[in-house]
């Protein structure tokens, strides 16, 4: 190679690695800010509060997320067996009246409460129904579970259903 040619192509690679060597003591850029998202939002079914319901029954729920959707949510208390839980139903409101839906309760248990009622089953468990819109709205706990009462959870219904109201 001539000398000449020789120092053109030295002088060539000299200036592009000028620039990529400043560019390896740049300043860093710094990361971007996390992405934030909301969290989904719950199943529609799954609409209790459960903070008031524990604070109502001394026993903590929580929904059971591999059954939860928009009509059926069902709620877990802690140290249940599986066989003591509470479930929420939403569906269009039927035709019939809620007189018809208080059929299931023990005779004399129904009170009202909010936009419906809330009973005791004739196995001990509590019932409530409401109307909640173009709904109808259905909590059942059939087995009261170990460490709360049928009266607690009757009141735990009640003030739901007006929670639900809101």
């Amino acid at each position: 190679m001539r000398p000449v040619l020789a120092g053109a192509v030295l002088a060539g690679l000299v200036g592009l690695g000028g620039p990529a060597v400043a560019g390896c003591t740049a300043a860093p850029v710094p990361d971007a800010p996390p992405v934030t998202t909301e969290p989904p939002a719950p199943p529609a079914a799954c609409l209790l509060d459960t903070g008031a319901l524990e604070a109502a029954t001394g026993l903590a729920w929580t929904a059971d997320a591999t059954t939860a959707g928009d009509a059926r949510c069902v709620y877990d208390p802690a140290g249940g067996t599986g066989a003591e839980f509470a479930a929420v139903d939403v569906g269009p409101r039927p035709s019939g009246t809620l007189d018809d839906i208080a059929a299931l309760c023990a005779a004399g248990s129904r009170t009202p409460a909010a936009t419906g009622f809330v009973c005791r089953l004739e196995g001990g468990g509590v019932f409530a129904a409401a109307d909640r819109g173009s709904d109808l709205v259905t909590l059942a706990v059939a087995t009261v579970p170990d460490g709360t009462t049928a009266a607690k959870l009757t009141a735990a219904l009640a003030e739901q259903l007006a929670l639900l109201g809101r």
